[in-house]
């Protein structure tokens, strides 16, 4: 197993963080996320009223 692993590590690797990648796109862009992105797309701006 871990020679099969280190012949293929960049293969590996790609394919685990395009994984990741694509879970937390998922995980950020489902629907019940809305409202939380909605609260928190001003917050640069926040804080700037003189």
């Amino acid at each position: 197993m871990i020679s099969w692993l280190s012949e293929n590590a960049g293969m590996t690797g790609l394919l685990f963080f395009f994984g990741v990648f694509c879970g937390i796109a998922i995980w950020a862009y489902r629907p019940g996320m809305k409202d939380k992105l909605e609260s928190h797309k001003n917050i640069p701006l926040r804080g700037d009223e003189a």
